[in-house]
């Protein structure tokens, strides 16, 4: 046998010793899971004042994701990755960059998801579980009218200029602030109503 049919049968024994390589690349694996799992809610409804933070930091668990999976592909031949260069590259139009570390991400997840550990599926609550949360959603739901209510407060603000107008002898002063709120306010309803469709 010659040197490089031998080096050639060793790593072929090497990366053929299946037991091995899954358990030492498993975690690994986990780790670029969570890492590609952690982006991809990263990415998902970004606003206006935390998308750039978000696209970094979607970046930055991508280069981690494949960092973990370059050393994985090791024991395992068959797990695709990319080059962290490609990776780190960047576009300059924040929406476009979002959308290619999106892809990328879909990409790895797609290729590799029989390699990546699989993620547990929820179980049914227990009867005395879903007592609990009902209690818990029933607390929050008051907080959730108050915070609706303190959302529409121009309206509030509106019925309080017009009440206290005439009262302070400026009925004509009082109409028009009243007036003014509520149009100021519907203009403000309606963009924020916009911005929520978008």
């Amino acid at each position: 046998m010659t040197a490089l049919s031998q080096t050639l049968a060793l790593r072929h024994v090497y990366r053929d010793q299946s037991a091995v390589s899954d358990t030492a690349a498993r975690p690994h694996l986990k780790t670029a899971a969570d890492a590609l799992a952690m982006a991809l809610l990263c990415l998902e409804d970004v606003g206006d004042g935390d998308q750039p933070w978000r696209t970094e930091q979607a970046r930055c668990l991508l280069a981690e994701a494949v960092t973990a999976l370059s050393r994985a592909r090791i024991y395992d031949p068959r797990i695709r990755t990319l080059a962290l260069p490609f990776v780190m590259a960047t576009e300059p139009r924040a929406d476009a960059e979002r959308s290619r570390i999106h892809n990328i991400v879909t990409r790895l997840l797609f290729q590799n998801h029989q390699h990546l550990p699989a993620r547990l599926q929820a179980t049914p609550l227990a009867p005395e579980e879903e007592a609990q949360l009902a209690v818990v959603l029933a607390g929050l739901a008051g907080n959730a009218r108050i915070a609706h209510a303190l959302r529409h407060r121009w309206a509030m603000a509106a019925i309080g200029m017009a009440a206290a107008g005439p009262l302070l002898g400026a009925p004509i002063i009082g109409a028009m602030v009243a007036v003014g709120t509520v149009v100021a306010g519907l203009w403000r309803s309606n963009d924020d109503d916009d911005d929520a469709s978008s």
